[in-house]
């Protein structure tokens, strides 16, 4: 049974890993199994392999945190392997080869959740066993093996759902003591503490509360409950302990996470609750309708076996009501009870068969045994096996090429990197900086939020849409509701050229196309006008304001400043309070650039005002101030910038503003700190030769930091004219 288990998981067990010859960070890499980009990722997030100050706070309230923190573990084995295997490398080689050729990193995560997944797999058989005998907890253990969902979630990255189905396995076996009568205090105490554990995994096994508190005599009355959940609280505050002492995290986290999961999923939401599709299509997929079936009826036989079979039925029956209250029905959420449906599957198919022998067709049974068990035996095959075709499709489809790398090879070798691109979120991944493009905002569920962005006007400046299937047949299927961007998505397929797409090619991912844009779409006063009716009022939605930022970033890169001013002032409107420093940035710096000093140096302050240790905020009002005339508070916020920072970059500013002050010496001294290993240092020091020579007359430290700065000048001709300069004054000395 385990061998087959385990032969089942390895099948596909590298299947999406990185590919590092992209050369793009693998954990943004959005063909990479998700789970496993998410776990891996929010665990580099607390160390950064070495290179960053520690910070075990995962900063979400989205999951809880064991499944990060056991990923960070995986993450420090692996790199006292690394260290083991490379001698002499230190923590920024390390975290180089995490992030761009780690498939080592996700091969040995995966191996680690995939023998998780095993020990539940028997953990499922010794529950069965001790509820109703050695038959039936085989045959729950091989449903659960052949089981795809499983299957898959063991070949994930720690996924909390796997987990939470661990740690409930291995309280189940003391509660069944406990309801049978045969409980001790310690059963009592080890169910809490893995109901606990379970609820540090996934919040929703937490309910399991309830049939914890039935499986004990006198329920509420029965001082080893509350010692069980006292236990089980401290548990989950052990291994998830930011989730309590970063609450006002964890309650934003899970005020949007609510307002997600009750809202329409775009292209998927059919009832105002998703319990009727959970129980007429979920389920009946994730267990195949024969097992679907049984469990059904299991499910009766097992409550009525007695306290123990109660409390064993509950558990799924507890999870489909929670899951089931929600708008859109996912199967992995139910991952967690598919242990006990299988269990009462199994007691299912052990009473038919039992029936089937002492009551079937008198001709049946009078023939051979092979003849009479031959529909018991088609009904457990058909059990097994009714998934695993949809299984043989996954793998197959999975060991091709992917689009989004596909995509991005083709945008690499055929579009130039000044071309401003929009990016749809399932399309290809690029680094910042090695393209010019901008991620088009969506949102599975809440798609009002971002709806204003899904007009064709706001797309002018922009010459080609990388455009995902994925996201445009979501918003076909539900046009009535979201007519805005079916609208947008019916412009861009009408009113654009189609320049490549990979249709037809036999890859995996989702099908994208690549279009190119006319060259005038709008002008600014129609986006202007037009945003203001989408958003007459401030919404304060992050990503909103987040795309208005990404723009104006987008058309600063391309040195259009007007346009850059034009969408950050358009995303201050929306009055996104964690989008505004960088809104004001983007606002301050496009009008520099535009030597519209006061009103650059009125952004500056404004977003100031709103974050005082911003360093950017900072640097563009002393350069505003600097432009002004205004060189003493220039000053000020430059050394600000830089005690907010310590970027050196600075130094080299400071240095400059001294020097034309005329406050020679600290200019000197300043300068003489511009770090070496950065392009200011060769700027640094050209100037620090001038100063030396033609200020402080102190000639040999002078040529000293010209010869310097002749070997770090990157432009030739510059360096032959400063080498022509030492060269003349050598010869004078």
């Amino acid at each position: 049974m385990v061998l087959v288990a385990a032969l089942l998981r390895i099948w596909g067990l590298a299947d999406r890993l990185p590919d590092p010859s992209l050369g793009i960070n693998v954990l943004e890499d959005t063909a990479v199994e998700e789970t496993d980009r998410t776990t891996l990722g929010r665990a580099w997030a607390m160390w950064a392999g070495g290179t960053k100050k520690w910070d075990l706070n995962p900063h979400t309230g989205g999951w809880p945190a064991l499944s990060f923190y056991l990923t960070l573990g995986i993450e420090l084995l692996y790199k006292a392997g690394y260290m083991m295997s490379h001698s002499g490398i230190d923590a920024m080689t390390f975290a180089r080869h995490v992030e761009m050729e780690s498939r080592s990193l996700f091969l040995i995560a995966r191996w680690i959740s995939l023998m998780i997944g095993l020990v539940t797999v028997v953990l499922t058989f010794r529950l069965g066993r001790l509820l109703a005998g050695r038959t039936v907890g085989l045959a729950a253990a091989l449903l659960l093996a052949f089981n795809v969902p499983h299957i898959l979630a063991s070949q994930h990255v720690m996924d909390p759902n796997l987990l939470a189905l661990f740690f409930l396995l291995l309280a189940a076996t003391p509660m069944v003591r406990i309801a049978a009568g045969e409980g001790k205090p310690r059963d009592s105490i080890v169910a809490g503490a893995m109901l606990g554990l379970a609820g540090a995994c996934k919040y929703v096994p937490l309910l399991v509360m309830l049939p914890f508190l039935i499986a004990h005599p006198r329920g509420f009355k029965n001082r080893w409950f509350w010692a069980g959940a006292g236990i089980a609280m401290v548990a989950m505050f052990a291994t998830t302990p930011f989730t309590f002492l970063d609450w006002k995290t964890t309650f934003r986290d899970i005020v949007v996470q609510r307002k997600s999961l009750f809202s329409d999923w775009v292209g998927q939401s059919q009832f105002p609750i998703s319990l009727p599709t959970y129980l007429v299509t979920s389920l009946p997929h994730a267990l195949g309708w024969p097992a679907y079936l049984l469990s059904l009826v299991g499910t009766v036989l097992l409550w009525r076996t007695g306290a123990a079979g109660r409390a064993i039925a509950l558990i799924p029956i507890v999870m489909v009501a929670a899951y089931g209250a929600l708008r859109t029905a996912q199967e992995r959420y139910m991952l967690a009870a598919f242990p006990m449906v299988a269990i009462a599957a199994a007691l299912a198919f052990t009473h038919a068969v039992a029936w089937w022998r002492e009551r079937g067709p008198a001709a049946l049974r009078r023939a051979a045994p092979a003849t009479a068990m031959a529909l018991p035996a088609l009904v457990a095959a058909a059990s097994l096996g009714w998934a695993m075709p949809d299984l043989v499709r996954m793998r197959e489809s999975l060991r091709l090429p992917d689009s989004r790398h596909v995509a991005r090879r083709w945008i690499l070798q055929n579009i130039p990197p000044t071309e401003p691109q929009m990016i749809e979120l399932y399309g290809p991944v690029f680094q910042e900086g090695e393209r010019n493009f901008v991620i088009w905002p969506f949102f599975a569920t809440q798609a009002h939020l971002v709806s204003s962005a899904y007009h064709p006007e706001f797309l002018d400046g922009i010459r080609y849409a990388v455009l995902s299937r994925e996201i445009w047949r979501r918003y076909e299927a539900d046009s009535l509701l979201y007519p805005s961007e079916s609208a947008f998505y019916r412009w861009l397929h009408t009113q654009t050229h189609l320049v490549w797409s990979t249709q037809g090619m036999k890859l995996a991912g989702p099908v994208l196309e690549i279009r190119a844009l006319p060259a005038t779409i709008s002008t600014a006063a129609t986006r202007d006008s037009l945003f203001r009716a989408l958003v007459p009022k401030p919404t304060h939605t992050t990503r909103l304001a987040l795309w208005c930022a990404q723009m104006a970033g987008l058309f600063g890169r391309m040195d259009q400043d007007g346009r850059a001013e034009e969408w950050a002032l358009r995303g201050l409107t929306i009055e996104a309070r964690n989008m505004m420093p960088q809104l004001y940035s983007a606002l301050a710096l496009s009008r520099l650039r535009l030597h519209r000093f006061p009103d650059a140096e009125k952004a500056a302050s404004q977003g100031i005002a709103i974050t005082p240790r911003s360093y950017s905020l900072r640097l563009y009002r002393a350069m505003a101030l600097e432009e002004m005339g205004r060189s003493e508070e220039a000053l000020e916020e430059l050394r600000r910038s830089f005690a907010l920072s310590n970027d050196p970059r600075i130094q080299l500013n400071i240095g400059q503003l001294l020097a034309d002050m005329g406050r020679f010496d600290e200019a000197a001294v300043v300068l003489a700190q511009v770090p070496r290993g950065i392009p200011q240092r060769g700027v640094a020091q050209r100037d620090l030769a001038v100063i030396l020579l033609n200020q402080l007359k102190r000639r040999d430290e002078g040529l000293a930091a010209l010869r310097e700065a002749i070997e770090l000048e990157t432009d030739p001709e510059q360096a032959r004219l400063m080498r022509e300069e030492l060269d003349r004054m050598s010869r004078g000395r």
